[in-house]
């Protein structure tokens, strides 16, 4: 093997040429590989109107289903519809509130028993992005209503990214955000 110097040259002119060769064939060939990759892959699907319509109503069926569940306080069931995806975010406010669908279980297990919690959507948007994958943004205004009638509530803009799993839509991201004061 050529004696390598400090600097990482070699001191062997010609063993460094070598090297030097070798690591230019394998740039080559990383190249090709990706050129090779991007020119073999399908291009994304469009979607046809009657697919991206249903895509659209089978979403606000989703929150519908969502809105129901939270108005029930079916807090099990509303927290399968948050996806077990490693990579599942949902921020709220600026900052990163919930990085799984468990920190969304325990969130809801917290809440007191007699709770409901009523959310009315507006301007709903849904956004068919392509096969099984939905974005939607809205308005909403929440309300908390416990046991005793005492509530309090909040609004503001959500946006949820819905993939649809085996066992139907679920929110792999979201975001809600309330309007915050702002000054002169």
């Amino acid at each position: 093997m050529p004696l390598r110097l400090n600097s990482g040259r070699y001191a062997d002119a010609e063993a460094s040429n070598l090297y030097e060769e070798r690591q230019m064939q394998a740039r080559q060939a990383a190249i090709l590989i990706v050129l090779g990759s991007v020119a073999c892959a399908q291009p994304r699907a469009e979607l046809s109107a009657e697919h991206a319509a249903a895509i659209a109503d089978s979403a606000r069926v989703f929150l519908a289903d969502f809105t129901r569940l939270s108005e029930n306080a079916q807090w099990d069931s509303l927290a399968a519809l948050y996806s077990e995806r490693a990579d599942f975010r949902f921020v709220e406010s600026g900052e990163v509130r919930y990085a799984s669908a468990a920190a969304i279980r325990t969130a809801l297990s917290a809440v007191p028993v007699g709770t409901r919690i009523k959310t009315a959507y507006t301007d709903v948007v849904v956004q068919p992005l392509g096969p099984g994958v939905a974005g939607v943004a809205a308005q909403f205004a929440t309300q908390f209503v416990d046991s005793a009638g005492v509530s309090f509530g909040f609004s503001g803009a959500i946006t949820m990214t819905l993939q649809h799993e085996r066992a139907g839509w679920r929110i792999v991201a979201g975001h809600s955000s309330a309007p915050v004061p702002r000054g002169p």
